[in-house]
């Protein structure tokens, strides 16, 4: 399979290859549904007959199963909106917009867009090492733990100990903010205390400021 583009779609990763196919078991799953499930439809196997006949290849050319990473049923560009417009009809218009932009030869996904897939899923990674971290020590973690621990990033951060919006940081500025979140995981995993992964994080950031700002001559946080 070739290159694999990722995209954010409130808050879920949808992958893409670089010919526009649509891995439909990943989408299907924010939803709580199965590809099967919408092949088996009488309309559907009538409408993947039709779209082959019309674009002279066999019905099964449409669709490949993939094992492993990256793996599940990926779906011909042609099918792909259809079978969103089952999941959702604002995911089926999001994906018509990143297939047409795919098939145009433009990028599917920014360098921000991967930047902000990043920095979620590490933040994921955090939420985790926290909670580790605590069991680890007896104790158990209540949601106001969790976002504590991101009160902290973000003040680190933007210097403001309040919620920020993600979509509003630049490509540097996220970037900053994954390197803060896995520099995180790592003082939680040596049972640092609070006060002292805070003053840490304040360091590290004046260091990795300095470090981002000699590849963005911009050097801001906000797009």
């Amino acid at each position: 399979m070739s290159k694999i583009v990722k995209a954010d779609f409130d808050g879920s990763v949808m992958s893409f290859t670089a010919e526009a196919w649509f891995n439909a078991t990943e989408a299907a799953d924010k939803y709580g549904k199965r590809p099967v499930d919408w092949l088996n439809q009488d309309g559907t196997r009538e409408y993947i007959t039709t779209l082959a006949d019309m674009l002279k290849c066999e019905p099964g050319s449409l669709l490949k199963t993939k094992r492993g990473n990256n793996g599940g049923t990926w779906m011909h560009p042609k099918l792909a909106v259809v079978f969103a417009r089952w999941l959702d009809t604002r995911l089926a218009i999001w994906c018509d917009m990143q297939i047409d932009g795919l098939i145009r030869g433009h990028a599917g996904v920014s360098d921000w867009q991967s930047a902000r897939i990043e920095a979620a899923s590490r933040f994921r990674g955090v939420c985790d090492m926290l909670n580790l971290s605590r069991q680890a020590d007896g104790k158990t973690t209540a949601r106001h733990h969790y976002s504590n621990e991101a009160l902290l990033i973000n003040e680190v951060l933007t210097g403001q100990r309040a919620a920020i919006d993600r979509n509003s940081l630049s490509r540097t500025g996220l970037r900053l903010l994954e390197l803060l979140e896995a520099q995180d995981m790592v003082l939680l995993g040596r049972g640092m205390a609070y006060d002292e992964r805070k003053q840490a994080l304040h360091t590290f950031a004046q260091e990795q400021r300095q470090n981002l700002a000699a590849n963005d001559t911009s050097g801001r946080l906000t797009a």
